[in-house]
């Protein structure tokens, strides 16, 4: 099962738009479930960033973190308005920014990437095809 929803995570991301081979997992994406434990994601990070909190065990950018703590709010905003669709394309990207370990969120030179990151993954979430 994994593998297919690599495959289906990379038609995703290329075409942005589900198929019927990847509507599954665009359904996995843009569940409630999903939807919630991502905000929840998003909020830790900024928590965990705050100035007042001694650093985890997680190598999280913080200072970068912070810069952009009201734009992370803010999409955890969205994805927890389930009164409003998403599109899986924007749910996966946000998926990788929390989860990708060498992204700008966690490597410090790529820290300048999430500034326009996050403008375009709230893009990517409002879409509608």
């Amino acid at each position: 099962m994994r593998a297919a929803r690599r495959v289906a995570d990379a038609e995703l991301l290329e075409s942005g738009m589900p198929t019927t081979l990847t509507a599954w997992r665009a359904d996995e994406l843009t569940a409630p479930g999903n939807r919630l434990e991502l905000a929840r994601s998003l909020h830790r990070l900024v928590r965990s960033a705050d100035a007042r909190t001694l650093p985890g065990a997680i190598p999280l950018n913080r200072i970068v973190v912070r810069e952009e703590a009201e734009v992370l709010r803010a999409l955890a905003g969205r994805l927890e308005d389930l009164d409003r669709p998403v599109a899986a394309r924007g749910v996966l990207l946000v998926d990788r920014l929390v989860t990708d370990g060498y992204g700008p969120l966690y490597v410090p030179y790529r820290a300048g990437e999430l500034h326009w990151t996050l403008p375009r993954i709230a893009k990517s979430l409002d879409a509608t095809f």
